[in-house]
């Protein structure tokens, strides 16, 4: 897991606790949120933001609560200034 200077991204938690440990393709991991791949590849790159209908389907595919998605997403972007 690499060392962060802030909270993480989605995308970033995505990545280093569901698609690194698992070996998930991204492909797999978006079909299983019932996510677009195009989507799924923005939220991993950061270039999309998470609001209630994405929230709940990372929380459906990953077994978490879209509360989980949504506090990450706010954390994330306050610590950008956003």
């Amino acid at each position: 897991m690499k060392i962060l200077n802030g909270p993480p991204s989605v995308g970033e938690m995505i990545k280093e606790l569901y698609l690194l440990p698992t070996g998930v393709s991204t492909e797999d991991a978006a079909s299983l949120c019932q996510i677009d791949l195009e989507t799924f590849n923005r939220i991993l790159s950061c270039e999309e933001e998470i609001g209630y209908e994405l929230a709940y389907k990372l929380a459906k595919g990953f077994n978490t609560t879209h509360n989980f998605w949504l506090n990450t997403q706010r954390d994330y972007l306050a610590s950008q200034g956003n």
